[in-house]
């Protein structure tokens, strides 16, 4: 059933006064209750509500007639008031109607507000004499309490229909019904109580209309994503518009591609993280290039990749990149890492700016994937000249899968000179050439390309200052690979002249720093050498003298009282007698 018929028949059913109930079922996540608020919502901004009360009550854990009843009376508010919570105040406005209808002995009930709920008793139907021409909203029916039967919950909508003349809306997942019991009951029930059905099940064009304000470019990027990726649930549309709004604010320094680029991917991992059974797997996703630009003689495409190649071309998605982990990071985590964002969206930015993509690469390889004539030549030349041309920015990757196909065509001296001016071009970044911990280390293959990566980050020495690398771990900033086989290289009269010529709070720090790798259980070789190391430099220390004894000892050194002694007799100093 389109929204359009839905939306038109629920404008009906709230224009008219004439007691009936409609059923709004669907699957989870698709949004029944998000699109019944927002019709409501435009039906009360329009004053087209004919009655003049609305309650609405989730079934979720009541487990009594009694409590719905109360539930019905206690949130029930104005027409008017349609989009404000009920409250205390609200409340008492239904309470005070209730007393003057039975007369001034019933004012005794306001005194008994605040423990009344918890204490229903029978005075359950004393609140629901109140219930008369109201619009009554009963969400998750299928989520009611293991004491309260399906059948009393209808048997109550079709009392309010027929006896209260009042209108029900009946929101639930049909297929979630957990009893056999319920199902049953449910369906021979519900054709006596309900007068129209509606399905709710958008397409994802509807969806995005229903859940997206469209007045800026990040929504109507992520609308015109969910409609390439199908996605038609509007929970999940709203979970994605969450992370965009996220980083939103740090994109918008950039060109506008970038923001494209980060809704396009934050639409594809999500679905892909929360509708695993529809969306392609993550795995899939981080070897997309690889597929593109392969390497690998692989196994012929089932049928679901053969869908999700045809899903992701349409939609445009190229490849997986840094900036991808990073957002992925952030949709599992529920919050993101913004400088991370920041400094890959500014790599994304430049190329933009340079008018240089992965689009213009693949075009390139297009030649390839997609003809079967004798173009040889024509497609090394496209494929070596986009390399060049995008070469800067180009992922390590993509560089895989250019070497890889000028080596299967018998032209390995251009596959040398791709490498070679990737080399060039990126200069002296040592951590990029960190392969161990490259992100995509396993999906790059080629022989000569790990070579050349090996050799360059050998020959970059880290000319970072020590103390600098050990003050920022020490100030919380963490730490990777690189920062510990750097200070792993340091020898013991490194370190000693290291903690000699600092004083102060720094000076805790550093010592701190460097003595922490040997407390953790899952410490690498080269971690429990940083602390090794750092634990001889202080020892000779204590050896010095005897104050300094005393000072590596709260580290947890142990220096022989003789040797430091011995030390200070050395200087020409008298012999400290400690007690």
């Amino acid at each position: 059933m389109s929204i359009e018929l839905i939306e038109n028949e629920i404008r009906r059913f709230l224009s008219s006064d004439e007691p009936e109930v409609i059923c709004i079922s669907g699957h989870w996540g698709v949004g029944k209750t998000f699109a019944w608020n927002r019709f409501l919502q435009d039906a009360r901004a329009k004053d087209a509500i004919k009655l003049k009360h609305y309650s609405y009550v989730s079934l979720f854990g009541v487990n009594s007639l009694d409590e719905l009843k109360y539930s019905i009376f206690e949130n029930s508010v104005q027409s008017s008031d349609i989009g404000v919570e009920p409250s205390l105040e609200t409340l008492k406005s239904n309470t005070t109607a209730v007393a003057q209808r039975f007369g001034k002995k019933s004012l005794w009930l306001l005194q008994q507000l605040p423990w009344v709920k918890s204490h229903l008793g029978g005075l359950g139907p004393v609140w629901f004499l109140s219930v008369r021409e109201t619009i009554i909203c009963v969400d998750d029916i299928e989520r009611h309490g293991n004491n309260l039967p399906v059948r009393d919950i209808l048997g109550l909508v079709s009392t309010l229909k027929e006896h209260k003349k009042c209108k029900v809306v009946l929101i639930l997942n049909d297929e979630a019904l957990e009893e056999d019991r319920d199902k049953k009951e449910f369906q021979t029930y519900l054709e006596k109580v309900v007068d129209a059905f509606l399905k709710f099940a958008p397409s994802p064009l509807e969806a995005t209309n229903i859940a997206l304000n469209k007045s800026t470019d990040a929504n109507r990027f992520l609308a015109e994503n969910c409609v390439a990726f199908g996605i038609s649930n509007i929970r999940l549309i709203r979970k994605i518009e969450r992370a965009v709004r996220m980083v939103e604010d740090t994109l918008k320094q950039f060109d506008q591609s970038v923001l494209r680029q980060a809704v396009q991917s934050l639409s594809l991992l999500a679905w892909s993280v929360y509708e695993p059974n529809r969306a392609p797997p993550l795995e899939y996703l981080k070897d997309r290039a690889a597929h593109l630009f392969g390497t690998k003689e692989r196994e012929p495409a089932t049928e679901n990749e053969v869908a999700w190649n045809a899903t992701l071309d349409a939609a445009g998605f190229i490849s997986f990149d840094e900036l991808d982990l990073v957002l992925l990071g952030g949709i599992q985590a529920g919050f993101f890492d913004q400088s991370a964002v920041e400094i890959h969206a500014s790599a994304l930015d430049k190329q933009a700016k340079a008018a240089t993509s992965d689009k213009s690469f693949k075009n390139a390889w297009d030649l390839f994937h997609e003809s079967f004539a004798d173009s040889r030549e024509q497609v090394i030349e496209a494929v070596y000249q986009t390399t060049i041309s995008n070469i800067e920015y180009m992922a390590a990757l993509n560089l895989n899968g250019t070497v890889w196909l000028l080596k299967e065509l018998q032209r390995p001296d251009l596959a040398a000179d791709v490498i070679d001016r990737y080399l060039a071009v990126r200069g002296k970044e040592r951590k990029f050439f960190d392969l161990e911990n490259h992100p995509f280390r396993e999906k790059i293959d080629d022989r000569d390309l790990i070579q050349a990566f090996q050799d360059r980050y050998a020959a970059l020495k880290d000319e970072r200052d020590p103390v600098d690398v050990l003050l920022s771990i020490a100030n919380k900033h963490g730490w990777g690979e690189e920062d510990i086989s750097a200070l792993a290289t340091l020898g013991v009269d490194q370190y000693y002249d290291i903690f000699k010529g600092r004083e102060g709070p720094d000076l805790r720090k550093i010592i701190d720093a460097c003595l922490q790798f040997g407390t953790f259980g899952n410490a690498s070789a080269a971690m429990k050498e940083i602390s090794r190391r750092a634990k001889e430099a202080l020892k000779r220390i204590g050896q010095e003298s005897h104050i300094n004894r005393l000072r590596v000892k709260k580290y947890g050194i142990e220096v022989d009282p003789v040797e430091a002694d011995a030390s200070n007799l050395e200087e020409g100093q008298s012999p400290v007698i400690s007690s």
